[in-house]
């Protein structure tokens, strides 16, 4: 053939493909298998609400959203035809930050909760709850029995609980419970006893060791890194009793209308779960993205560590010879390797592991987030310029994001306080400046008290605000009287600030912290509203459909899955919810207690509310 007239021949064929299928006559419409219509299908496309009379399912997937006339052509004699009954149908809710198989650790430990999660208000409370149950359930020589979510803000006392609170429950057994940050522990003497923990034990890096005063003695309060000694010796259920619950807490998520729910600072025995999880025949109920510990990063991931319940820091050798130097390092980009960059972003069975998860601060309702400005009443013991710290120091920060752009992987790292902001934003920059501008996503988790000008940078830079709006429910008074006081606490989250500026920003519960309910987010996002009823920060409140799409359409694009889910458009995942009224037309008070009827996933109903 002349190579001059090569260039005729995709067109030959082409010509020759239309007048085959123009003899053929149009193709037969595919079928749907069903088709929901009758109420309020909110797509979540675009800055402004946009509604379809109706959307088509086929194969899990979207087939069409639009008319209800163009969705009855796909309509065939297996199709189930779906009223909605003028309930509103809205995509898969999507946890942008949170620990789901943490969850699995828990077994039947007590909560320790206030109200409204549970029903501890006092240390008396506490000491009567931990009593019974540590009786009942002694835990096997050299292990910890432990309770969960103590919060000293709401405690009558004010204070954290003691090894001499905790050893009024038992001198014999040893005794843990976890602050509802789930960055402090508070340990009684026993379990100080079986970790070799003395007055002379150092503080490890990113960590405290609470002291006495007065005698210097380990008053049973460890702070951030100081706290991890103890994990390796908590009585946690088996790995198989882990992986079922699992199963249990996935269809507990689906109740809130979420399809898909995150894993982050992932240990090696979550990892060992998922791992588990997805080589059994059945799909998980939902999607699960998971971000692995930065420390651990490579090591599991490459097979370097053995997963197994039993896997321990490096160095760390049980607590016969702790010191400082055994807590996880940070190791800097040389550690991340082709067969873990293989593993990073590609779903296996509906678990993802997405990138690397670093926790550069503490929790401001702790005061461990670590701050520019002095805390407002700090810690007892603590100068009047005590400003938290961080978890990591610059250089080796910089180290992780370096190896994150030279690999592209993408890093989401916690931040709460505006100094650990300002380290991530110097790691970004210098990374950005010595591999260009990628699109990797970095995502700050939590964004808590950020600045105006530091969300501005974000933008520049591509950082993904990652907010946690609960806090203005949950916190928001301790954060007004005691943390950081009404300017700071009024700027706290400032979604609207970044919704002003273009950003795409996501909103998340950081469950176990508090309970999965997305309808809490959106309704803590658009009313911002304390415990005592005040308006915490009036001016970075949000619309509800701006609160929506933070859990939706830009939830998903923070996952790298913005071609597949978070809005109602064909082609995309059938993750959708179902909901008892419209979160736009009801009193914007009322969101959270919107009732989800059904959550679908990838087609399959999940979960499904029961009558009243």
């Amino acid at each position: 053939m002349n190579p001059r007239l090569l260039f005729l021949f995709p067109i030959t064929v082409c010509a020759l493909t239309n007048l085959v299928y123009a003899q053929k006559g149009p193709k037969k419409p595919v079928s749907a298998d069903a088709i929901y219509s009758g109420g309020n299908i909110l797509t979540m496309v675009g800055d402004e609400p946009h509604y379809a009379e109706a959307l088509a399912v086929k194969n899990g997937r979207i087939l069409m959203v639009g008319t209800k006339s163009d969705a009855q052509r796909s309509q065939g004699p297996a199709t189930k035809v779906i009223d909605l009954g003028g309930k509103t149908l809205l995509p898969g809710f999507i946890d942008a930050h949170g620990h789901i198989v943490d969850y699995t650790l828990r077994g039947n430990s007590p909560d320790l909760s206030p109200p409204p999660v549970s029903d501890v208000s006092s240390i008396e409370q506490l000491v009567a709850k931990m009593k019974p149950y540590v009786a009942a359930n002694p835990p096997a020589a050299g292990k910890i029995a432990f309770g969960l979510g103590y919060d000293d803000s709401l405690l009558a006392e004010r204070r954290h609980p003691t090894r001499a609170d905790l050893d009024r429950i038992s001198q014999e057994i040893p005794i843990l419970v976890t602050h509802v940050s789930g960055h402090i522990v508070a340990v009684n003497s026993k379990a100080m006893e079986l970790a070799k923990i003395t007055k002379s034990t150092p503080d490890p890096m990113g960590g405290l060791i609470q002291k006495d005063t007065q005698t210097g003695e380990p008053n049973g309060v460890f702070e951030e890194q100081a706290g991890q000694i103890f994990v390796p010796l908590l009585a946690v259920p088996s790995t198989d009793a882990r992986v079922q619950s699992l199963d249990e807490l996935m269809r507990w998520y689906a109740s809130f209308g979420i399809t898909t729910a995150e894993d982050a600072i992932s240990s090696p025995q979550n990892i060992a779960i998922l791992l588990q999880k997805r080589k059994q025949a059945d799909r998980p109920l939902i999607d699960i993205v998971s971000y692995p510990m930065w420390a651990i990063f490579n090591d599991v991931l490459s097979g370097k560590k053995k997963l197994d319940i039993d896997y321990t820091p490096p160095n760390f050798d049980g607590c016969a010879h702790w010191d400082a130097s055994d807590l996880p390092k940070t190791r800097g980009g040389a550690d991340i390797d082709r067969s873990t960059r293989e593993k990073v972003g590609v779903y296996v069975n509906g678990i993802k592991f997405a990138g690397i998860k670093i926790t550069g601060d503490g929790a401001p309702v702790g005061k461990t987030a670590y701050l520019t400005k002095p805390y407002l009443n700090p810690p007892h013991g603590q100068p009047a310029d005590y400003r938290g710290y961080p978890t990591l120091p610059q250089e080796d920060l910089d180290k992780w994001f370096d190896a994150a752009y030279q690999n592209h992987i993408q890093i989401v790292m916690h931040c709460n306080g505006d100094a650990a902001a300002d380290m991530m934003i110097a790691a970004v920059r210098k990374a950005v400046t010595q591999y260009g501008k990628k699109d990797l996503r970095p995502v700050m988790i939590h964004s808590q008290f950020i600045r105006h000008d530091q969300v501005e940078t974000m933008k520049e830079l591509g950082i993904i605000p990652s907010f946690f709006t609960s806090h203005t429910f949950y916190w928001g008074d301790w954060h007004l009287n005691e943390t950081v006081g009404r300017e700071r606490a009024f700027g706290m989250s400032p979604m609207n600030y970044a919704h002003s500026l273009g950003m795409k920003f996501t909103n998340a519960a950081d469950s176990p912290i508090v309970p999965p309910s997305i309808l809490d987010l959106v309704w803590t996002a658009v009313n911002r509203v304390s415990r005592s009823g005040v308006v915490v920060g009036p001016d970075e409140r949000v619309s509800p459909y701006v609160a929506l799409k933070s859990v939706t359409d830009y939830a998903a694009f923070q996952h790298f899955e913005e071609r597949s889910k978070g809005t109602l458009e064909a082609g995309k995942m059938a993750d959708l919810v179902m909901l008892e009224k419209n979160p736009l037309t009801v009193d914007p008070m009322t969101i959270k207690d919107i009732k989800v009827i059904e959550t679908i996933k990838g087609g399959k109903s999940i979960y499904k509310a029961t009558s009243r």
